[in-house]
């Protein structure tokens, strides 16, 4: 991945040198955990940029969500998930894409219920890398925590617009940088999670992007899918409980620490209550392709 110091999704780039607030943000997974990235925020679209140059594909050798598993609290997530794509319209005959799929738990899922035609696109998961489908065109395309991680998330998001039928929408969840502080990163570790998040867009950088590429906004959720009512899947406590257990996105894969929560006044309430206090660093983005 390469060096960044000029803002590289607004129409009028910011620069590191104009930079309005930049900060030293730690790595939020064990293996990387005292090391440092310089993160940075567009002055023009507020937008957050890493600076430094890396090799992203040893970093991911080491990554957390290698670890993900369909398990019953993924299916509470998923579950929600699914239910914003069906408001947007989501049909069982629709040919769906999830770009970004990672090890294509999402594409079980749907699978599971019914959705037959679903396909996944991953570059870094063998099974799923398959260029051949990049090149067919579909109703619906999903990409979840995936935008923030390319290098070039323009011309990301000109080639999804290009494979989207005319009518069908394209599905967009990633951080929202204008509800992320540089000023105490260790609150934000998450959504900032270095080195990985190499471009957060802003809502209104995100929206532009999408707009010059002949997609309408049309829907827009300030919650992340994993936030639910269902006891201890929800975001709040998620990210409490991270924080409380090394401040590392390894935990959130590991054996969950009971002890911990059920000693802790904090975890106990957002265990059940958090969804009621929704944190609004994540967002999730619906937008229509003009006919």
């Amino acid at each position: 991945m390469a060096e960044c110091v000029i803002c590289n999704v607004c129409s009028s780039p910011g620069t590191l040198e104009n930079s309005p607030e930049i900060n030293k943000v730690s790595s939020n997974v064990r293996k990387f955990k005292t090391e440092k990235f310089t993160v940075w925020r567009c002055k023009s679209c507020h937008s957050l940029h890493t600076m430094e140059e890396i090799d992203l594909d040893f970093y991911y050798r080491h990554y957390p969500l290698q670890r993900h598993k369909l398990d019953l609290w993924a299916r509470v997530a998923y579950k929600n998930r699914l239910s914003r794509l069906i408001k947007e319209g989501l049909k069982q005959d629709h040919d769906i894409l999830d770009f970004g799929c990672g090890v294509g738990l999402f594409i079980s899922y749907l699978h599971e219920k019914g959705y037959k035609k679903a396909v996944g696109y991953d570059a870094n998961v063998a099974d799923f890398a398959k260029e051949k489908v990049l090149s067919e065109t579909y109703d619906v395309i999903t990409t979840q925590d995936v935008i923030e991680h390319i290098d070039e998330p323009r011309r990301v998001i000109a080639q999804l617009s290009r494979i989207l039928r005319p009518g069908g929408f394209l599905c967009i969840g990633t951080p929202n940088a204008e509800e992320i502080s540089l000023s105490d990163p260790e609150k934000y570790l998450l959504s900032l999670h270095q080195p990985y998040h190499r471009h957060i867009l802003s809502e209104i950088a995100l929206i532009d992007l999408c707009e010059k590429e002949g997609l309408k906004c049309d829907r827009i959720y300030n919650r992340w899918y994993y936030d639910t009512l269902f006891p201890t899947v929800n975001y709040r406590f998620l990210s409490s409980y991270i924080r409380q257990n090394e401040n590392v996105l390894d935990t959130a894969f590991e054996e969950p620490n009971v002890t911990m929560v059920l000693k802790s006044p904090e975890l106990l309430f957002f265990s059940i209550f958090g969804y009621f206090f929704p944190i609004k660093t994540e967002m999730m983005v619906f937008f229509k392709k003009l006919q």
